[in-house]
């Protein structure tokens, strides 16, 4: 038996093409917390820099975990920037902001991407796609714990 007898090509290219949407915004996501972390300044900047490091750490790693699902899927992930810029529904930011607005912005992306994760995992699990509805519950756990970790953080 074939590696997903159990899912149908047509199903894989929705799971798959699902899932390159999640890692472009999650690429997105990815730049902007590493670009902050070296953008923060202030009173709080030690605590920031080692979380969001910790953030951005997490979220290359799950980059490589969900374009290796893609493939695994039988299909091509994006291969540049410029093509995941253009499949992402997340917007960069031009410029650093304060580090209160950091970290309103970054709680914002990381809940809406957990959100994602769940319509992503949505999708494989109608399909039969455990492994992948597996893969996006252990990232949307991640996110919202991140996202809150983010709110508890926030000053006005």
């Amino acid at each position: 038996m074939a590696e997903h007898d159990h899912i149908s090509p047509a199903p894989h290219h929705q799971i798959a093409t699902a899932l390159k949407e999640y890692l472009a915004d999650t690429a997105v996501v990815y730049f902007k917390t590493h670009g902050f972390h070296w953008n923060i300044e202030g009173e709080n900047f030690y605590g920031l820099h080692l979380m969001l490091e910790k953030f951005y750490e997490e979220l290359w790693e799950s980059l490589d975990e969900i374009a290796e699902r893609i493939r695994a899927l039988g299909e091509k992930t994006p291969s540049s920037l410029t093509e995941l810029l253009r499949i992402a529904t997340f917007t960069e930011i031009e410029a650093a902001p304060a580090n209160n607005i950091m970290v309103k912005v970054l709680h914002q992306d990381y809940s809406h991407l957990a959100k994602k994760a769940y319509e992503v995992g949505s999708i494989a699990d109608a399909q039969g796609d455990r492994v992948t509805t597996d893969m996006m519950t252990a990232k949307a756990t991640f996110l919202e714990k991140a996202a809150w970790m983010l709110q508890s953080t926030a000053t006005d």
